[in-house]
């Protein structure tokens, strides 16, 4: 049985969260993974509904504020194997990851996996780490939300710079990879997905840039932020998602 705690962000509720996944979940449980998920807030297979409290990860406080929920949240109800978070949920599970490995390096990881659909790291939240955080990379970010706020897709030099950023350690749209210590990399199995007409998809990148490039698959699809439902895309991130639990090493299976 795969534990899997699902954090959704402020644009869904958990019903709707699980309404999305279930195709995902469905295609999955043929390739014979059986799963325990999650859900924080409203539907969950397995307990009550729980709230989410409501911490804003615009600033640093808010942040820390929210890893200490998911730090009790964590203690009570865990150990879960995998984290699935979506939007929002991504920034508090990206963070909480890279502010335990630093402040408590002693403690075992809090998951073994981690599926990133549309969502960031909070800059903020690097640069209270000691990241260096250039002008280009808040440029990227505030452009990108200025493009979300009008309503608008993803400006034409993000669409143009998409694919080299994903690959280039020295500008992964303006962070600098090469300069950021192995300590605040996550360094587990991930999966990020991000959709190609998303305004926010740098963000997303930038976030890919920070996870370990020898077990990391990325899946772009022709949407927005939603979580895809099409048959070719749910059929492919079934895919992803069973590589990203069997990379984790559990008890029996294969390694990736």
């Amino acid at each position: 049985m795969v534990k899997v705690l699902c954090l959704h962000g402020g644009d869904l509720n958990s019903n709707k969260f699980y309404d999305a996944l279930v195709p995902l979940f469905s295609r999955l449980r043929e390739t014979g993974i059986d799963l325990s998920l999650d859900f924080v807030q409203g539907h969950s297979q397995e307990r009550p509904h729980r709230e989410t409290p409501r911490h804003s990860l615009d600033e640093v406080d808010g942040i820390r504020k929210a890893h200490k929920w998911l730090a009790k949240k964590l203690a009570h109800d865990g150990p879960y194997d995998g984290v699935l978070a979506c939007s929002g949920g991504v920034a508090l599970a990206s963070s909480f990851l890279l502010y335990r490995q630093w402040y408590d390096p002693e403690l075992a990881p809090a998951f073994q996996f981690a599926v990133f659909i549309s969502g960031s790291i909070p800059l903020k939240a690097l640069r209270d780490l000691g990241v260096p955080v250039s002008n280009a990379a808040e440029s990227v970010v505030a452009e990108a939300e200025l493009q979300r706020d009008r309503g608008l897709g993803p400006s034409a030099s993000h669409t143009a710079d998409a694919r080299r950023a994903v690959f280039n350690s020295d500008d992964c749209f303006g962070l600098n990879l090469n300069s950021i210590p192995l300590e605040l990399k996550i360094r587990m199995p991930t999966v990020h997905v991000w959709g190609e007409q998303d305004p926010m998809f740098p963000t997303s990148v930038q976030l890919a840039g920070l996870c370990d490039p020898y077990i990391r698959k990325i899946h772009v699809h022709g949407g927005k932020c939603e979580v895809p439902r099409d048959g070719k895309d749910v059929v492919e991130l079934a895919s992803l998602l069973e590589w990203c639990i069997r990379c984790a090493t559990w008890p029996g299976q294969k390694q990736c």
